[in-house]
Order: structure tokens, then C-alpha cells, then sequence
């Protein structure tokens, strides 16, 4: 995961604060050296945020070869990301020390999202900011590509989700269980199989299949690619409610 750290601008910073330039340059260092993680800093520290424009912001990512287009999330500690949100479409997580009901208190409603969260940096150990990323991101995605296809989202409600899954011809998804949701799968386009349990049925256009918490299932190609709509119910259904169990592409 490709982390931009975003320093606060010089009025933004009041006196005695824990966010120091110092606190975030050590910060970025501890991420880069944690597995599967890259991390980079924004240094806004000598600007006025007040008179930052976006042309300003171009600039100074063009004077630092920052390319904010290849980061998978931004750690701000600025209200930056939220005044050019726009500018900033990644999941943005924020850590501030000032008050939102003074001067931003226009702006507050662009932090209420699903694309951003309040992160307690101070109170979080390494490991644990990390895997606090990891899980806010993933389970925001609503597009995604995978070895075998793709999928899209097309519902996010509280207890449920509907999501658009493509499986390309020879292909397989993993074997896999999931703890905290049910699943139906509607087979909307194409032919294939679906495994549930230790049964292997043919799917094609308008078959419906049922599958249960903890149950495993997975969906199957031959020559052609299959299409489906699956609804998912349960308390949590974040992303990362996975347990593979077989998979092709090596990822168990």
C-alpha cells in the first residue's frame, strides 16, 4: 500500500502540538519499513493554506516528483486534502490538533464520507496504524481487478451489499469461507460452476445459488466467462471477511 503523508501548512499548527515535522518525517520512515508498505511526505510546513490554490499544489508536486495519482491513500495532517478534495480522490485519513468548529467549520461536511477517517495516530501502535489502513482501505474499494476478473459494488447499505462480479473464461475464483455474511449468487450472463460445500453445480443465465456463513463455495470458468450478481448479507461485510482455502493464483 502507497501511503502520501501530508505535513500541516505553517498556520495550522499551534503551539505545544505533537505533530511536529519531525513527529511525521519519523512516521513516514516507520511505515516504509513495515511489509508491503511505501510511504512519502507532502512538506506544506513553509506554505499559507489559506492561499493555496491548486495550480500551487501542481506545482510543488511537480518540484518534489510527487505523483499523487499512485498513492492509495493519504495521512493528512492539513486540512489541505479537504479544501481541494476534487484535487485529492484517494480514502484520506486525518489527524488534526485544531479545532473544526472554528475557521473550517464550513468544510466540516467534507470529512463526513465513506472516503476518509479520523485516525488516532498517537495512540496506535506500528503494526496496528498499519493494519488500521489496510482494513479502511480495502473496505471502501468499490471497483476492483483480480487474477481471475473484476468486481464493482453497486450497493453499500449497513446490512447489506450488492456487488457486479465478472469471471473471465478459465478461470477460478478462491476457495474461500466467510465468517460474518451469507451470500446469494445470481448468475446473470455466461456458463460456468459454482462449488458450494462439497457439491460442484453448472451455473448459467438466471440460476440462483445460495451459499451460508462459513460455508465454502467459489465460482468456476471454462470457455466462457460468467457474469454475477451477488447480494451479501450479514453484520460486517468488509473485504477483508475472507478465509481462503484453494487458490490458483497463490494467495491462500
Amino acid at each position: 500500500m502507497k501511503i502520501l503523508f501530508v505535513t500541516p501548512a505553517a498556520n495550522e499548527l499551534g503551539a505545544g502540538s505533537e505533530f511536529t515535522l519531525d513527529f511525521i518525517k519519523n512516521l513516514v520512515s516507520e511505515v516504509n519499513s513495515v511489509s508491503g508498505f511505501y510511504a512519502e511526505l507532502l512538506d506544506i510546513s513553509a506554505l499559507d493554506i489559506k492561499n493555496l490554490s491548486i495550480r500551487d499544489i501542481e506545482r510543488l508536486c511537480s518540484e518534489t516528483k510527487t505523483d499523487i495519482n499512485s498513492f492509495d491513500a493519504l495521512h493528512t495532517f492539513s486540512f489541505l486534502p479537504f479544501v481541494n478534495r476534487a484535487f485529492f480522490r484517494q480514502f484520506v485519513f486525518y489527524s488534526f490538533d485544531f479545532d473544526l468548529k472554528g475557521e473550517y467549520a464550513g468544510l466540516i461536511e467534507n470529512i463526513n464520507s465513506l472516503n476518509c477517517s479520523e485516525c488516532t495516530v498517537g495512540s496506535l501502535s506500528l503494526n496496528d496504524l498499519c493494519d488500521f489502513y489496510t482494513h479502511r482501505v480495502v473496505n471502501t474499494k468499490s471497483f476492483d481487478t483480480r487474477p481471475w476478473g473484476w468486481w464493482k459494488t453497486l450497493v453499500n447499505a449497513d446490512d447489506y451489499k450488492i456487488k457486479h462480479i465478472f469471471v473471465a473464461p478459465h478461470q477460478k475464483l478462491s476457495l474461500q469461507t466467510h465468517e460474518f455474511r451469507s451470500e446469494t449468487w445470481m448468475i446473470a450472463e455466461g456458463r460456468g460452476f459454482v462449488v458450494i460445500g462439497e457439491r460442484r453445480f453448472k451455473a448459467e443465465k438466471g440460476l440462483v445459488f445460495t451459499i451460508q456463513k462459513h460455508e465454502k463455495h467459489r465460482a468456476e470458468t471454462e470457455d466462457s466467462s460468467m457474469t454475477i450478481v451477488e447480494l451479501q448479507l450479514g453484520s460486517y461485510l468488509g473485504e477483508d471477511d475472507v478465509k481462503r482455502i484453494e487458490d490458483i493464483y497463490g494467495r491462500v
